[in-house]
C-alpha cells in the first residue's frame, strides 16, 4: 500500500514542479512580450516623427515652389467694409483740414493774449501746415511698417495732446513747439492713413471714393469756422482750444476702422520674360555696369496671354540713357521677385495707392487683362540688399525723399510751381478774417462766414474734378492751371472790395477755382512722371510744399506788421497762383514740343526707310 502511494505523489510533485515551471516560462514570455510591445510603440512613435517631419520638409518644398509660381496680392474691394472706411476717412479729413482752415478765426485772440506781433502768431499755423505737409515722407513710411491703424492713432493722439497742452505756453514760443511743431507732425501722422486707405480699399471706384473723402477739407472748412468763433466767443480760446483738440482725439476711434484686407495667392504672369532674364542681361552688359548699380535689365514687355496661354511677348529695348536715369532714381531697384504674404499687406508697395484718379484709364491697367493682374503688376518690393526689421519703412521713406528725380526739368518745373503757389495758398485761410474785421469793419460773427464761404465751393469742386479730369479733350493740367490763374486774379483784387457781399463772392470763387489746384495736382505728376516713379514725384512736391508754407505766413504776417496794411499780403498771394499758372503752363508748351519733334524723327525715319527701300530696288 505504501509502495503504490508513494509513486502517485512523486508525480503529483513532479506534475507541480512542472506546472510551476511552465508559469514562470509563462511570466518571462509575457514580460518578454511586454518589452516587445513597448519596443514597437516606440518605433511606431519614432515612425510617426518621421513621417511628420517628412511632411514638413515636403511642405517648404512645396512652399518654395510655389513661390516661385504665385503672389501674395490684396484685392481692393470697391465696397463691403470699404464703405465704413471711407466713412472714417471722411470724417478725419473734415477734423484736421477744417481745424487748420480755420485758423484765422483763433488769431487774433491768440496774439491778443500773448500781446504778439502778426509774424509771431502766424508762425504758429505755418509752422503746423509745414510740418503737416513735411511729415508725408515719414508718415507714409510708418504706414508701410506700422499700419494706417496704429500710425493714424499715434498721430490723433500726438496732435490733440500737443495742441491742448498749448494752451498752457507761458510765451508764444512754446506754442510754436507744442501747437506748430509737434501738433503738425501729429495732423500729418493722422491725415496721411486717411488717403493711403482710400486708395488701399478702392481700385475701380477710387474717383467717387477720392471725390467723397477729398470733399470732407471742404465740409470742415464750412464748419470749424462758426464753430470756432463760437466756442471761442463763449468759453475763452483756452478752453475753445482744449475742446477742439478734443475733437481731433476722435480721429483716433475712427482710425480703428482702417482693417488691413486679408492676402490672397495668384500665379505669376511673368514666367516667360523671367526666363529670358539671363539672355537679356548678356545682350546689356552695360546696364550692369551704370555706376556700379546692381540692377536687373530693364524691358519694356508688350503684354500676352496670361498664365498656361502665354507666348513669348515682343521686347523693346530701352536706350542707355533711359536705363541710366532709371537706375539713378532708384526706381529699377524694385523686384518683381515674388510677393511674401507679409508684403502684400503693406499698402506702400502699391504703386498707385496714393493715385486719387481712374486708374482704369492708366496704361498700366489697360495693358493687364483684368483686375488681380494689374494689382499684382503694381505691387512692387524693393529687393533687400541686406535684410532689417526696419526695411518696410526705409522702402518708402527713400522712395519719397529721392532727389535724383529732379534731374528732370519738368519735374522740377512742377516742384518749384508747387511751392510758389503754396506760399500763397494758406494767406487768404489765415488774413481774410482779420482784415475784413480791423479794415472793413466787418462784424467777427459774419467775417468767420466766409471762412465757410470758402468751404462751400471748395467741397463742390474736390468732389467734381475727378470727373471733370476725365472729359475727353480737356487737360487736367489745363483745367489746374486756369483754377490758378483765375483765382490768383480774384485774390489780387480782392482788396479793392468794399461791403461783404463782394467778399463773400470773393470767397465762393476763390474757393472753388483753387480747390483744383490741389485735387488734380497728384493727377497732372502721375501724367508726367508716370505711374513708377509717381510715389516719389508726390512726395517731393509735398516736401516743397511744406517749406513754401513754413516761411510765407510769418513773412507776410511781419509785411502787414511793417505796412499796417493787407493790401501787399493779398497781392503777394494772388501774384503767387498767377506765376504758378505761367509755370504750369509751360509744362503744356514743353508736352507739345516733344510731340512736334516725335512727329518729326518719325517722319524722318520713315523717309529714310523708303530711300533705302528704292536704292534696294
Amino acid at each position: 500500500m505504501t509502495n503504490e502511494i508513494r509513486p502517485s505523489v512523486q508525480r503529483e510533485e513532479k506534475e507541480e514542479k512542472e506546472l510551476s515551471e511552465l508559469k514562470v516560462n509563462k511570466e518571462k514570455n509575457e514580460k518578454k512580450i511586454g518589452i516587445l510591445k513597448h519596443n514597437q510603440e516606440k518605433d511606431e512613435k519614432k515612425i510617426s516623427t518621421l513621417k511628420d517631419d517628412q511632411e514638413k520638409v515636403e511642405n517648404k518644398l512645396s512652399k518654395l515652389d510655389d513661390d516661385d509660381e504665385y503672389d501674395y496680392i490684396t484685392i481692393p474691394p470697391d465696397g463691403g467694409f470699404g464703405w465704413v472706411v471711407l466713412v472714417a476717412c471722411f470724417i478725419i479729413n473734415v477734423i484736421v483740414d477744417g481745424f487748420l482752415n480755420a485758423f484765422g478765426v483763433m488769431s487774433s485772440d491768440i496774439r491778443t493774449h500773448f500781446k504778439c506781433s502778426e509774424f509771431e502768431v502766424t508762425l504758429v499755423i505755418s509752422l503746423a501746415c509745414g510740418f503737416y505737409m513735411l511729415s508725408a515722407p515719414v508718415a507714409s513710411a510708418l504706414c508701410n511698417k506700422w499700419g494706417c491703424r496704429r500710425t493714424g492713432i499715434i498721430g490723433s493722439v500726438m496732435a490733440a495732446l500737443s495742441i491742448g497742452l498749448s494752451t498752457y505756453s507761458p510765451n508764444i514760443a512754446t506754442m510754436w513747439l507744442l501747437f506748430g511743431v509737434i501738433g503738425g507732425i501729429g495732423l500729418g501722422f493722422v491725415y496721411l492713413p486717411s488717403i493711403v486707405m482710400v486708395g488701399y480699399y478702392f481700385e475701380e471706384k477710387r474717383v467717387i471714393a477720392t471725390g467723397i473723402v477729398t470733399a470732407g477739407t471742404g465740409v470742415g472748412t464750412i464748419i470749424y469756422g462758426p464753430l470756432s468763433h463760437f466756442l471761442f466767443n463763449t468759453f475763452g480760446w483756452k478752453y475753445a482750444l482744449i475742446m477742439l483738440s478734443a475733437i481731433i482725439l476722435c480721429c483716433a476711434i475712427c482710425c480703428i476702422f482702417m482693417r488691413p484686407l486679408e492676402p490672397i495667392r495668384k500665379r505669376r504672369v511673368l514666367g516667360v520674360s523671367e526666363k529670358i532674364d539671363d539672355t537679356i542681361h548678356k545682350v546689356m552688359t552695360p546696364a550692369s555696369s551704370i555706376k556700379g548699380a546692381k540692377v536687373a535689365p530693364t524691358i519694356v514687355i508688350i503684354p500676352s496671354q496670361q498664365d498656361e496661354k502665354l507666348s513669348l511677348p515682343d521686347v523693346a529695348f530701352e536706350d542707355e540713357n533711359k536705363i541710366r536715369c532709371r537706375t539713378e532714381s532708384g526706381v529699377s531697384t524694385k523686384s518683381r521677385h515674388s510677393i511674401r504674404a507679409e508684403d502684400a499687406v503693406r499698402p506702400l508697395y502699391k504703386e498707385d495707392v496714393l493715385y486719387p484718379g481712374d486708374t482704369r484709364e492708366l496704361p498700366e491697367f489697360q495693358s493687364q487683362p483684368d483686375m488681380p493682374t494689374y494689382v499684382q503688376q503694381t505691387t512692387k518690393v524693393p529687393e533687400a540688399v541686406k535684410e532689417s526689421k526696419m526695411k518696410a519703412f526705409w522702402d518708402i521713406f527713400l522712395a519719397m525723399t529721392n532727389f535724383h528725380l529732379l534731374r528732370d526739368k519738368k519735374m522740377i518745373i512742377i516742384c518749384v510751381a508747387n511751392f510758389i503757389s503754396m506760399a500763397g495758398y494758406y494767406i487768404p485761410f489765415v488774413f481774410i478774417v482779420p482784415y475784413v474785421k480791423s479794415e472793413k469793419g466787418i462784424e467777427p460773427k459774419d467775417a468767420a462766414k466766409l471762412i465757410s464761404l470758402i468751404g462751400v465751393t471748395n467741397t463742390i469742386s474736390r468732389f467734381i474734378s475727378g470727373w471733370v479730369a476725365k472729359i475727353p479733350h480737356l487737360s487736367p493740367l489745363l483745367i489746374n492751371n486756369i483754377g490758378l490763374l483765375v483765382g490768383g486774379t480774384l485774390t489780387l483784387f480782392a482788396p479793392l472790395c468794399q461791403t461783404y457781399f463782394q467778399y463773400g463772392a470773393y470767397s465762393l470763387l476763390w474757393g472753388g477755382f483753387v480747390a483744383f489746384h490741389i485735387s488734380l495736382s497728384p493727377i497732372i505728376v502721375c501724367q508726367i512722371v508716370g505711374l513708377e516713379r509717381y510715389s516719389s514725384a508726390l512726395g517731393l512736391s509735398l516736401m516743397f510744399r511744406g517749406v513754401s508754407t513754413l516761411l510765407s505766413p510769418p513773412v507776410m504776417g511781419a509785411i502787414r506788421d511793417i505796412t499796417k496794411s493787407y493790401y501787399l499780403v493779398f497781392a503777394f498771394s494772388g501774384l503767387t497762383f498767377i506765376i504758378s499758372s505761367l509755370m504750369h503752363f509751360a509744362l503744356i508748351w514743353m508736352d507739345r514740343s516733344n510731340k512736334v519733334e516725335a512727329a518729326d524723327e518719325k517722319n524722318k525715319s520713315k523717309e529714310s526707310q523708303e530711300k533705302s527701300v528704292a536704292s534696294d530696288v
